[in-house]
C-alpha cells in the first residue's frame, strides 16, 4: 500500500510521503495513530492549540462518525479564525492605518500603495510570514489569491455596477502585476531564491511606488487645470462639464457613535474617497455630510464606557438582516476582547472614537497582553519579570492620561492611539494567521490534501472573501472604481512582499545567503491563470473603450471557474497538473 501511494504521488508530480511526514499517519495502523502523531515532530506546529493531535487523539479515526464530526468542528473553527482575522483588520487595522498616513502627512496616492494596501493585505501578508516551511500553502495563496481577486472580485464588480475604467491607471498595474509574476515565475523556476532576489521583489514593488507618484503628480496638474469652467458662452459647453463632474452621485456617509462596526471600512474607505474628489474638484459641496443624524451615545463616564464595549451595537442590530444579526451574535466574543484592548481612532465617528474611561484602560493592559501575544510574558528584566513591570508602568501613564483628559473632549495627543492600535491590531492578526496555518496543516493530514490544493482553496478564499464582500459593498454605494481599482494593487503588494519578505528573511539567515523553496506541482498553473486574468483584462478594456460592462464579469467567472477545475482534477488525479513533465522516465 505504501509503495502504490508514493508511485501514485510520483507520477503525478507529486513529493512522495515520507515516514517522518505526518500524512504519514493513515500508513499506521488505527489503534497506533494517537501515539504516533504525538511522537512525530512534523505533526506538532507553532500554534496555542495542536490541532492534529486534538483530531486524532480526542476525535478517534477509528470511530468513523466521531472523526467526522472533530473535523467539521475543525473546518467550522476555520471559518471563525477567518471572521476574526476579518474583523481585526477591518474594524481596528485599516482605521489605524488611515489615521497614520493622515499624521505622516502621506499623499492619497502613496498612502494608496504602501499602508493602505498593507492594511487590506494584512492577512495574506501574515500569513506568508509564519508559513515557515509551509511554503506551498504560501506560494500558492499569494498567487491564488491574486487569480481570484483579479477574478471573481473584479468580475463581481462589473457585474454589480458596470463603469467606465480609467485605463492609464489599468495599463500601469496590470502592466507592473504582469512583469512581476514573470519576474517570479523566473526566479523561483530552479526552486532556490538568492537574497538578491528577494529584495529584488520588494524592489520592483517599490518602482511601482515610483511610478505611481510620478504619474499622480502629472494627473494632479492636469485635473486642476480641467477643474476651471470653461469661460465660453456656449450654454451646452458648460451644462456637459457641470453634468460629467457628477456630483451630486456621490453618496453622503451617515455620522456613527461608535468607532467599530460592520461598516468601519466602508465608511472610512468612501470618506477618503470624498476627500479626495473635493481636493480634486475644489467643492464644498463633495464633503461628507450628516442629514437627519441624532446621536444616540450617552452621556457620563461609565455609560459611555458600557456603551463603547458592547459588542453588538444597535445601528449595527438594527440595518442587518438575519445572517449578519448571526455574524454580529457570534463574533461578539472576540469582538468585545479585541475593543477592551485595542484602541481605535477613526476620523469619521463622533469623537474620533475617543471613550475616555475605555481608553485609559487600554492604556494599563495592552501592553501587558502584548507580551503574551508576543509569548515572551515569561522573560525576566534582570531579575524583575517583565509582566508586572508592564502591567504598572501601563497602570501609570492610564492614570496620568485619566487624571489629565476630559470626557466630552478630544485631546490632542488622540491620535498616538492609532499607533498603540495598529501594533496590537498587527499582533492579533499575526496570532490568528499562525492558528490559521496550523488549522490548515491538520485538515492537509486528516483528508490528504496537498498543500498547494490547501493554498489555493481554503487559505486564497479565506483571505479574499472580506474582499470580495466589501468591494461589491463600495461599488453599490456609488464607487465602483475604488473597489476595482483594489483588484490589482492590493494583490500585487500581497504577493510581492509575502515572497519578498519570508523569502529573505529565510536567505538572509543562511550562511550561504540563499533558501531552498518548494512551490509544488500546481504552481505553473496558477501563475498560467493569473498571467490569463490579467491580459483579459487588457484585451477586453481595451476593446469596449475602458467600460467594464456585465459580460466582463462573466469573462472573469469563467476564467476562475476553469482554473479551480483544472486544479480540483489535478489534485484527483484525473489530469496532470499543468507545467507537469507527464512523459514516461526511460
Amino acid at each position: 500500500m505504501r509503495s502504490q501511494i508514493s508511485s501514485l504521488f510520483l507520477r503525478h508530480g507529486h513529493l512522495p510521503i515520507r515516514e517522518d511526514d505526518c500524512s504519514y499517519v493513515w500508513q499506521i495502523s488505527a489503534a497506533e495513530r494517537c501515539e504516533w502523531v504525538r511522537n512525530t515532530e512534523d505533526c506538532y506546529s507553532d500554534s496555542i492549540i495542536q490541532y492534529t493531535i486534538l483530531l486524532f487523539c480526542y476525535f478517534r479515526s477509528e470511530n468513523i462518525a466521531l472523526f467526522v464530526g472533530g473535523l467539521v468542528l475543525i473546518l467550522f473553527w476555520l471559518l471563525y479564525l477567518f471572521l476574526i482575522l476579518g474583523t481585526t483588520a477591518d474594524n481596528f487595522f485599516c482605521p489605524a492605518l488611515t489615521v497614520i498616513a493622515s499624521v505622516m502627512h502621506l499623499s492619497d496616492s502613496i498612502a494608496g500603495v504602501t499602508i493602505l494596501a498593507f492594511g487590506n493585505g494584512a492577512p495574506d501578508i501574515f500569513t506568508s510570514l509564519v508559513s515557515d516551511d509551509e511554503a506551498i500553502i504560501m506560494f500558492t495563496e499569494l498567487i491564488g489569491a491574486g487569480v481570484f481577486v483579479t477574478s471573481m472580485i473584479a468580475g463581481s464588480v462589473a457585474i454589480t455596477k458596470p463603469f467606465k475604467v480609467s485605463l492609464r491607471s489599468l495599463m500601469r498595474d496590470a502592466c507592473f502585476y504582469i512583469v512581476s509574476i514573470c519576474w517570479i515565475n523566473y526566479v523561483v523556476w530552479d526552486e532556490i531564491v538568492y537574497l538578491w532576489e528577494a529584495i529584488s521583489f520588494i524592489l520592483v514593488y517599490i518602482l511601482f511606488i515610483v511610478v505611481v507618484v510620478i504619474m499622480q503628480v502629472y494627473d494632479t496638474r492636469e485635473e486642476t487645470l480641467k477643474t476651471r469652467i470653461p469661460s465660453v458662452p456656449d450654454p451646452d459647453v458648460l451644462h456637459t462639464y457641470l453634468a460629467n463632474r457628477d456630483t451630486g452621485a456621490i453618496p453622503k456617509i451617515p455620522s456613527r457613535s461608535r468607532p467599530f462596526g460592520l461598516h468601519a471600512k466602508l465608511d472610512i474607505a468612501i470618506a477618503v474617497e470624498l476627500e479626495r474628489a473635493r481636493i480634486r474638484s475644489g467643492s464644498v459641496q463633495l464633503r461628507p455630510e450628516i442629514s437627519d443624524y441624532v446621536s444616540d451615545r450617552p452621556k457620563g463616564l461609565f455609560k459611555e464606557f458600557l456603551y463603547d464595549v458592547n459588542p453588538i451595537s444597535k445601528e449595527d442590530w438594527k440595518k442587518s438582516g438575519i445572517l449578519f444579526k448571526i455574524i454580529l451574535i457570534i463574533r461578539s466574543p472576540v469582538m468585545l476582547l479585541l475593543q477592551l484592548f485595542i484602541p481605535v481612532v477613526n476620523p469619521t465617528v463622533e469623537k474620533e472614537g475617543w471613550s475616555k474611561l475605555l481608553n485609559c484602560f487600554q492604556l494599563c493592559v495592552t501592553p501587558t497582553i502584548a507580551l503574551f501575544l508576543l509569548n515572551v510574558w515569561q522573560t525576566t528584566f534582570g531579575n524583575l519579570p517583565l509582566v508586572p513591570l508592564f502591567l504598572v508602568v501601563g497602570s501609570i501613564i492610564g492614570v496620568i492620561v485619566f487624571l489629565t483628559t476630559h470626557v466630552d473632549r478630544v485631546p490632542k495627543f488622540h491620535t498616538i492611539f492609532a499607533f498603540i492600535g495598529f501594533l496590537a491590531a498587527m499582533l492579533t492578526v499575526y496570532l490568528v494567521a499562525r492558528e490559521v496555518m496550523a488549522v490548515l496543516q491538520c485538515i492537509g493530514y486528516s483528508c490528504s490534501i496537498s498543500d498547494a490544493m490547501l493554498g489555493i482553496t481554503f487559505l486564497a478564499w479565506g483571505n479574499s472573501i472580506g474582499d470580495l464582500i466589501a468591494n461589491i459593498a463600495i461599488a453599490r454605494r456609488g464607487f465602483p472604481r475604488m473597489g476595482y481599482a483594489a483588484c490589482f494593487g492590493g494583490p500585487m503588494f500581497n504577493t510581492l512582499l509575502g515572497l519578498g519578505l519570508t523569502y529573505g528573511i529565510a536567505a538572509a539567515t543562511d550562511p550561504e545567503q540563499h533558501t531552498k523553496i518548494r512551490i509544488g506541482d500546481m504552481a505553473p498553473g496558477c501563475l498560467a491563470f493569473l498571467l490569463c486574468s490579467l491580459i483579459a483584462t487588457i484585451i477586453y478594456l481595451n476593446i469596449t473603450g475602458a467600460i467594464a460592462r456585465f459580460s466582463y464579469g462573466g469573462l472573469l467567472y469563467s476564467i476562475y471557474f476553469a482554473f479551480i477545475l483544472i486544479q480540483f482534477l489535478s489534485e484527483f488525479h484525473v489530469i496532470h497538473p499543468l507545467g507537469t513533465d507527464h512523459r514516461p522516465d526511460e
